[in-house]
């Protein structure tokens, strides 16, 4: 169960992985994908690009500009 901020939806994938992931050295939404699975099924948290709507809070593009 995810707590926090959930990015990706579809993998029910939090905020707190996602920064672990990056934590730990991934640097790349297709790292990030590999590691995590988030960003690999309807693609809404990879950017707002993906999410013209503005449904995510927050986009795994966002989390990785200071990497």
């Amino acid at each position: 169960m995810c707590e926090g901020i959930e990015v990706c939806v579809c993998k029910n994938i939090c905020i707190q992985e996602i920064l672990e992931a990056i934590k730990n050295g991934v640097k790349t939404i297709d790292d990030i994908q590999e590691k995590t699975g988030a960003g690999t099924v309807c693609k809404m948290c990879v950017s707002s690009e993906y999410d013209p709507y503005g449904e995510r809070a927050v986009h795994i593009s966002e989390l990785l500009k200071n990497v």
